[in-house]
């Protein structure tokens, strides 16, 4: 769940310049591995920054990156620092028992996310709704550049993704259903 008390929605764009960004760890960077070309060929055609949080040493070959690491006090403030944030993941096991974590951060500072196919990513988003879902390399430089190019989609996008948030995944929606099951096995 999304505490959105704390996740508030993010500003507008300060700049011309997109911020893609991912957070995550050192140990999941490698699924962001998987982007390093799309990321290339969007370098070469639009004003971005990758922006990384949670593993201080990350680059692309062309593409400017700014990589830090991963802070309870910053998280919110540099999660607002993304114009568009991204979830790849390769489709196994493991990438199946993932909970989608970072796809509710970014709907929580209402950002629209683009995700992989992957797992309960296609239960959170309703592709071209409230994110994108995305598998080739195609489809993920078709969906972030609609996104690069038109900042009312972006706009909206991210605003569908809150409105997801608060209806579905936030704290005050299911810290009662919480609360609920708690109370039923307190009584068993």
């Amino acid at each position: 769940s999304i505490d959105t008390k704390i996740y508030v929605v993010k500003n507008k764009r300060e700049n011309n310049r997109t911020n893609i960004g991912w957070i995550g760890s050192k140990t999941t960077i490698f699924y962001l591995d998987r982007l390093r070309n799309v990321f290339t060929i969007l370098a070469k055609r639009y004003n971005i920054c990758l922006r990384i949080i949670g593993a201080e040493s990350y680059g692309v070959d062309g593409v400017e990156t700014v990589a830090r690491p991963w802070n309870l006090e910053r998280e919110v403030s540099d999660l607002h620092g993304f114009d568009i944030g991204v979830a790849p993941l390769v489709n196994d096991v493991w990438s199946l028992g993932k909970c989608g974590c970072k796809v509710l951060q970014y709907m929580g500072v209402g950002i629209p996310a683009v995700a992989s196919r992957v797992g309960v990513n296609r239960e959170i988003i309703d592709d071209g709704v409230n994110g994108f879902l995305a598998d080739s390399d195609e489809e993920w430089i078709e969906k972030l550049s609609q996104l690069i190019e038109n900042e009312a989609l972006r706009q909206r996008v991210g605003a569908m993704g809150r409105r997801t948030v608060e209806e579905r995944y936030s704290v005050e929606v299911n810290g009662p259903k919480l609360l609920e099951v708690l109370r039923t096995v307190n009584e068993m």
